[in-house]
């Protein structure tokens, strides 16, 4: 149990890290809306750039918890996050192939996931 437990862990950090990583574009996105010389743009972007250092702490402290190709397969899921966070937040239409190519990015990433040896 506690061997789960500390595997569910690591994928929770994992996750969670690329979860900030991917709504540094939306945050990006949104500042680009504005004057590249505004409070609002300095602010904004001023918060992707925030959210980028301490991504760059988590992705370090996950790299030191599992091997590199399990923890580089799953960036994939980044792409996901940006077509959920564009139809969540600005109302981007989402076809049917965007839709497959999500299930071979999830296909993708568990088999990866799956080749990873036990400590």
């Amino acid at each position: 149990m506690k061997h789960f437990i500390l595997r569910f862990g690591k994928y929770v950090l994992l996750h969670f890290a690329l979860v900030l990583y991917s709504f540094t574009g939306v945050l990006s996105k949104i500042a680009g809306e504005f004057p590249l010389i505004s409070w609002q743009f300095i602010l904004i972007y001023g918060g992707a750039l925030s959210l980028l250092v301490i991504y760059a702490i988590l992705w370090q402290q996950v790299l030191k918890r599992m091997p590199l190709s399990t923890a580089f397969a799953s960036k994939a899921v980044v792409i996901i996050w940006g077509i959920l966070w564009g139809f969540l937040i600005f109302q981007e239409k989402v076809h049917w192939n965007v839709l497959v190519g999500m299930v071979f990015i999830i296909a993708g990433i568990t088999l990866a996931g799956g080749q990873e040896k036990d400590d």
